[in-house]
């Protein structure tokens, strides 16, 4: 592989930690809009989010189109590519790979940490109206902890700030 297609290929690959570590904070700014019910802020990060998103896929076609004589597009992923890179040019590379493997692991534990925040307030939600409307047919309440838990009779709902 040529020296400037290495350094493109270093440089794609750069470029897409930074947008991971942007789309890591962006996950972290998520989580306190949530706590702090900032609808607003909310709306914004997500447009955010996915404008960092659509720029990621970008720098994954690049990536592909760079190497595109020596790999299979439809089976691609970035160790295929360190099979490619020269000997001397591969410590940097791993070095990248595994700062992007771990971004990209925080920023999923942040998504699911986020998704389960915003399903177990609305599950709340869901009960609090329910309880409110008189209509509790569900048999799932919150204990002190607000968590929720199976109840069998209904009772006296404590939510401590």
């Amino acid at each position: 592989m040529e020296d400037t297609i290495v350094q493109s290929i270093e440089k794609l690959i750069c470029d897409k930690i930074l947008l991971y570590n942007d789309l890591l904070h962006c996950f972290m700014e998520e989580r306190d809009s949530l706590i702090n019910i900032d609808l607003d802020k909310l709306w914004r990060i997500s447009e955010e989010k996915e404008e960092i998103c659509s720029k990621i896929d970008s720098i994954r076609q690049e990536i592909i189109s760079a190497v595109n004589p020596w790999i299979d597009q439809k089976i691609f992923d970035l160790n295929q590519i360190l099979d490619l890179i020269p000997r001397e040019n591969k410590p940097k590379f791993r070095e990248l790979y595994q700062v992007l493997i771990r971004l990209n692991g925080e920023v999923q534990a942040l998504r699911k940490e986020n998704k389960l925040f915003i399903d177990d307030s609305l599950n709340f939600l869901d009960e609090m109206i329910s309880i409110i409307t008189g209509n509790t047919e569900s048999k799932i309440m919150y204990n002190n902890r607000r968590h929720i838990t199976e109840s069998g009779a209904n009772i006296l709902l404590r939510r401590e700030a």
